[in-house]
């Protein structure tokens, strides 16, 4: 699905991959899904967003249940957004497999067939594909509602492209599971390349358009369609 890359087409690689429409125009499992739970970011203790959390292990558990056997449901990864994240869904995960022989299964056979479910963060996400990803942005709003603007990782230099790499371990279908939406976040308070493409990440996976960035100026490049053919 050209979905999957569009992003990262306009914002990394300058327009220049030429994609190939999906032979479906809607699809449940492909495509990118924007998912908002509206968590709260424990920002003054863990630094978790326990309901992110539980929505990702709810709709992985669902996923590898569900007697489609198709790779959407198969092959499924998971990327946090921060370790302390990555931490509380894997230990989450623990605790559904010790309660259901059913989804131990499961995770065995996925295994079994060389592709085991992982739970990453966006550190140690590199070459990992699989046919489902599922996102826990975990940032957000604390208790009080107070919004902030640190998002680990993506505030480094070079942020933008651990959100680049993130974004493209999808063959199939990404599932966005957030507590915040592009409007939450203060553009003059994005001042990192990575914040500022999240910002507009979120926007793309909810409106299913890429907003112009700062330093996009030049027209989109025409495709030579004789060369196509």
């Amino acid at each position: 699905d050209e979905r999957l890359i569009e992003f990262s087409n306009r914002r990394s690689y300058g327009g220049r991959l030429q994609t190939f429409p999906a032979a479906h125009r809607a699809h449940p499992n492909l495509g990118v899904e924007f998912r908002f739970v509206g968590g709260v970011y424990d920002a003054g203790g863990t630094r978790t967003n326990r309901a992110e959390a539980e929505a990702v292990v709810q709709e992985l558990a669902r996923r590898l249940l569900d007697d489609d056997a198709c790779a959407a449901n198969r092959s499924i990864g998971v990327v946090t957004f921060s370790e302390a994240q990555q931490t509380l869904v894997q230990d989450l995960l623990d605790e559904a497999v010790d309660r259901d022989a059913r989804l131990r299964e499961r995770i065995a056979e996925a295994e079994k067939a060389g592709e085991p479910v992982f739970v990453k963060n966006l550190e140690n996400v590199q070459g990992d594909e699989r046919a489902t990803m599922l996102f826990s942005i975990c940032y957000g709003r604390d208790a009080s509602g107070t919004m902030y603007h640190n998002f680990g990782p993506l505030n480094l230099s070079g942020g933008e492209r651990r959100l680049n790499v993130a974004v493209t371990r999808a063959r199939e279908k990404i599932v966005l599971i957030t507590s915040i939406r592009a409007g939450d976040l203060d553009p003059a308070k994005c001042n990192s390349k990575g914040a500022q493409d999240l910002r507009d990440y979120l926007a793309f996976a909810e409106h299913g358009t890429v907003p112009a960035s700062r330093d996009e100026g030049r027209a989109n490049r025409e495709i030579d369609v004789s060369a196509v053919e």
